[in-house]
């Protein structure tokens, strides 16, 4: 069930009704834990019956963490909770890995076995990250254990982040559910615009160029052919990856919630370390805060080597998190060299910055590097093979960099980039994302006419979201 889907929106917009006729806090959370395990089971029963089993086993270990004083037996309980979590997700991520391995085993010592397909949990990644929130925040004294399940179960399933996140932690948004909710014109004319900007990131502007990166890229592609084609799949992969995490935390605020913007203009940024600060940025703090964070502290007799080592093993993680191939390994390596090399440079930095000072040319200059090899990352990203990845590698470096050899639309290409670059400008100049309500009414009025008049005119919605994967 997409969030542009007919059936959505009729969902969600009986939901709202219901939820703000009855403002009353047991009922609305009834509502939403209704609507979240709805939408689970949208996606198969199976899905329901994990995160609902999952949930109970966290909650669990949760209240004993929050009962007991003993460091040993809240590290052992933490253990459990982070060998269930991850063994789950290895479970699913690699079962069409090892399944078959296991049976050409069984095979060889004469057991025929039948043909075995497990099917992954829709957003298991990221409501596995979020459901261990629960242990670490009681863990780390954060927030005390929650008593009441079915307010678990609707922090973990909470449907607006149930697809691709944001990943919520359980301090912020289970006191959130505690809370009498009241309506509120402004948050609701928050919700609009951010639903508004989410739609036509992904069905304008991801779902048009998308049609370009998929022709640019294709196999035998010239070396122009392939940069022009990743630069396309980077405004692609922003509109529909920021253009969901925007329509997410826009149905959650009609419904007077609050959840992690998760993408501050993530293509502006001047190094990689600050461009994983605002690109998906619940993810990037899960990380730092439960592996960068404790693994550089325990290990910071070292120097600088803690950190690298630290970068190392995070973005390893991130890597394998985003999927089970080589070439997510690699993603993952690929940054964490970009960000060894950023620690590495930093008295050189620094000398360079004397003696040339810091004008905006070599601020752009940085923008540029730093975006560019983000879109090298991607090549890995979106390759479905090392081979494929590598033949693309070759033919940008290496290959034929004769005029284009597939077409692509030059109009679509030159106003995706504009209108993604320029509202991440708008972003970062007001560091808001509702920078729009600082501007005149007829400035509002005029730009809510042009987004409405291009999802009308370039709708080009498609039926998948790129992060749905994971």
């Amino acid at each position: 069930m997409q969030f542009l889907s007919l059936e959505f929106t009729l969902g969600l917009a009986l939901l709202f009704l219901l939820y703000w006729i009855i403002p009353r806090r047991k009922w609305q959370n009834f509502l939403l834990l209704v609507a979240s395990l709805g939408m689970v089971s949208y996606f198969g029963w199976n899905a329901l019956l994990v995160l609902v089993v999952s949930t109970f086993l966290e909650w669990v270990i949760a209240l004993k963490v929050g009962k007991t004083s003993s460091p040993p037996v809240r590290k052992k309980l933490l253990w459990l909770s982070v060998i269930l979590n991850l063994s789950q997700l290895a479970f699913f991520k690699y079962s069409e890995f090892f399944i078959p391995e296991v049976s050409r085993v069984l095979f060889f010592f004469g057991i025929q076995t039948k043909a075995i397909h497990i099917l992954m949990p829709v957003g298991l990644s990221f409501w596995t990250l979020q459901k261990m929130t629960l242990t670490l925040d009681v863990f780390y004294k954060r927030k005390p254990s929650e008593k009441n399940f079915f307010r678990a179960l609707i922090f973990t399933s909470f449907f607006p982040c149930l697809l691709s996140g944001p990943i919520e932690y359980s301090r912020k948004l289970l006191p959130q559910l505690e809370k009498d909710r009241k309506w509120n014109t402004q948050t609701f004319s928050e919700g609009v615009w951010l639903f508004a900007v989410g739609a036509f990131l992904k069905a304008v502007l991801a779902d048009n160029v998308a049609v370009s990166a998929e022709a640019l890229l294709g196999p035998g592609s010239s070396g122009i052919s392939v940069l022009i084609g990743i630069w396309a799949y980077a405004l692609q992969i922003f509109g529909d990856f920021a253009g969901y995490s925007y329509m997410a935390r826009g149905c959650a605020r009609f419904l007077g919630i609050d959840i992690t913007q998760n993408f501050l203009a993530p293509y502006l940024m001047r190094n990689l370390s600050d461009f994983w600060k605002h690109w998906h940025i619940s993810l990037s703090a899960w990380l730092n805060e439960f592996i960068f964070s404790p693994l550089s502290l325990k290990l910071r007799n070292w120097g600088t080597a803690s950190i690298v080592i630290a970068v190392w093993v995070t973005f390893v993680t991130s890597g394998l998190w985003h999927g089970t191939g080589l070439t997510f390994f690699v993603y993952g390596c690929i940054h964490a060299l970009g960000i060894t090399l950023f620690t590495l440079s930093k008295s050189s930095r620094k000398k360079m910055k004397d003696r040339f000072g810091s004008g905006p040319l070599l601020g752009w200059m940085a923008v540029a590097l730093t975006f560019n090899w983000v879109c090298f990352g991607y090549l890995f990203f979106r390759a479905g093979t090392l081979s494929m990845a590598f033949s693309q590698i070759h033919s940008l470096f290496l290959g034929s960099w004769n005029p284009l050899t597939v077409s692509c639309d030059w109009t679509v290409f030159a106003l995706s980039a504009l209108a993604v670059f320029g509202l991440q400008a708008m972003v970062l100049a007001q560091k808001n994302v509702f920078w729009i309500f600082e501007k005149p009414v007829w400035f509002r009025v005029l730009f809510y006419l042009i987004l409405g008049f291009l999802l009308l005119r370039c709708y080009a919605p498609s039926d998948r979201f790129i992060y749905f994967q994971f």
